[in-house]
């Protein structure tokens, strides 16, 4: 047999080779592949010229394996995992255009998305494997470059480029989140300030940084208690009664949907806002891009309709039509 046929039969080989480790047994192992004796021993014989190693310890029995035997035996396993992982691949890719759809979320309405998304991914875009993903909206544009995600649900607008298509889901104003046993000013951030201590997002956060930034132009100055980069903790910080935030309803839907006693008021000062928006490689996706963004858009209405009747209607929801990218 030639070094080339060696090769091209090299899987089937470890195969063979890793029916004989765990059998003990050439006869045996061949007859659960369904091949002869002979050719196992044969398919061994090569695995064996092709790294030049001696596998197999012919001279117990059962048969034993030496040392490079039981190495290949551990790499084995994983070898054919991965060999069996891409014929799942390919038979997906078979069956639909695309196998795998990876998105990338805010991690503050991912819960809140995330159940529409997979029968919406299933149902109507018919992509046979969903693979989810929450954090940070910096964390988004590095994930897309490196195609660690294909498309992101972010509010961080990226840097202008042609590399990117850019559908805006939504476009949400920021709220006083205050403790619902809150029984002072509403409408006096500084009478606010006395009584309760700002609870922020992390200044290396996106959100975090609008806020400051926003704050500085406001020149406004507020005493700070606490910053987290999540706004489940931020929220959590309003509800010790102790402090007050600066939120969209997309950072408070997780927190309102468990119960959290917070009062939700209109800022007492000049008022900014955050967009929400679905991104992706440039015309890598199709249509996909598009559509996506307006599901979450009709996801994030519906909830927030129910969430936060008094306020809903202020946010803008992006739901149309959406021109070429």
């Amino acid at each position: 047999m030639t070094r080339n046929e060696t090769e091209i039969n090299l899987f089937r080989a470890i195969e063979v080779f890793m029916a004989v480790a765990e059998m003990r047994h050439v006869t045996a192992a061949a007859h659960a592949l369904g091949i002869t004796q002979s050719a196992a021993s044969q398919h061994l014989k090569n695995l064996e010229s092709a790294f030049g190693v001696t596998l197999i310890d012919r001279s117990h029995r059962p048969l034993g394996l030496t040392h490079a035997g039981e190495a290949m035996q551990r790499h084995g396993y994983r070898i054919l995992n991965e060999i069996e992982d891409l014929k799942s691949d390919l038979r997906h890719l078979k069956a639909a255009s695309l196998p795998v759809l990876r998105v990338g979320l805010l991690a503050s309405i991912a819960t809140t998305l995330t159940p529409g998304l997979f029968d919406f991914v299933e149902h109507d875009l018919q992509v046979p494997e969903l693979i989810l993903s929450a954090g940070l909206a910096s964390d988004h544009q590095s994930a897309l470059t490196a195609r660690k995600i294909d498309v992101a649900v972010t509010s961080e607008l990226f840097v202008m480029s042609d590399d990117y298509d850019t559908y805006p889901v939504m476009e949400e104003p920021f709220f006083l989140v205050l403790p619902q046993g809150y029984d002072g000013p509403e409408d006096d951030i500084h009478a606010i300030s006395e009584r309760l201590s700002l609870v922020r997002f992390g200044a290396l956060t996106p959100v975090g940084r609008r806020t400051d930034q926003h704050l500085q132009r406001c020149r406004l100055n507020l005493p700070r208690a606490m910053e987290a980069d999540r706004s489940s903790m931020v929220v959590a910080g309003v509800v010790t009664g102790k402090c007050f935030a600066i939120l969209t309803p997309s950072l408070l839907i997780d927190g309102v949907a468990e119960g959290m006693p917070l009062r939700i008021v209109p800022l007492p000062f000049s008022g900014f806002k955050r967009g929400v928006q679905v991104v992706s490689r440039k015309q890598d996706l199709g249509d996909i891009p598009a559509r996506l963004a307006h599901q979450c858009a009709d996801i994030l209405h519906a909830h927030f309709i129910r969430r936060f009747p008094g306020i809903a209607d202020q946010i803008t929801y992006f739901t149309g039509t959406y021109p070429n990218h």
